[in-house]
């Protein structure tokens, strides 16, 4: 059965937390709102503007918790058209950085073509992400469900699905790790 406890809280021992400073916080939440004034153009935009703040700031959050986590810069400081930032989120390799609220699952493509390290953005302290580890093309493909996805409009899109292979994730813990995805 999917569900939260058996597919994530679980395996919390194997996550790594690391807390973001709260001077780059203030700066990430003043870059999201950036984005989404410079966004309200896209025709996507306009039909999922729900809570586009905490989205962006969460995912950003995840990218920052990467960046101290493994001692490099990660966050785009560029704002430009969505289709332009469609690409793994780590530079110079071929990984990408899913961050998702405590209690949601990770919302992924259908079919991925390159790694994902997955993260959670607590629910209890608000600079802290939780990174669960990296997610291989074939355990995203293998481990999802459109159930998981909690906005009806996204789930019609049909482009996307909810990933729950959380017991599937390598861990990271330095940037090591990721030399095998290096590009």
């Amino acid at each position: 059965m999917i569900n939260y406890y058996n597919c994530v809280t679980k395996y919390s021992k194997q996550f790594k937390e690391v807390l973001i400073d709260k001077e780059y916080l203030d700066k990430i939440t003043e870059f999201a709102k950036l984005i989404i004034d410079r966004k309200k153009t896209e025709h996507h935009h306009l039909l999922d503007c729900n809570q586009e703040l905490k989205r962006f700031t969460t995912g950003l959050m995840g990218e920052a918790a990467l960046e101290k986590l493994l001692g490099i810069k990660i966050i785009d400081w560029t704002i430009g058209d969505s289709a332009n930032h469609h690409h793994p989120d780590i530079p110079n390799y071929k990984v990408g950085i899913k961050t998702v609220e405590t209690g949601k699952f990770p919302i992924i493509f259908k079919k991925n073509w390159y790694s994902q390290i997955i993260c959670i953005r607590s629910d209890k302290i608000d600079n802290l992400v939780i990174i669960c580890g990296l997610a291989t093309p074939s355990v995203l493909n293998e481990f999802q469900s459109d159930e998981l996805i909690i906005d009806p409009n996204l789930r019609k899109r049909g482009t996307k699905t909810g990933f729950w292979g959380f017991h599937q994730l390598r861990p990271i813990t330095r940037i090591e790790d990721l030399a095998s995805y290096k590009k």
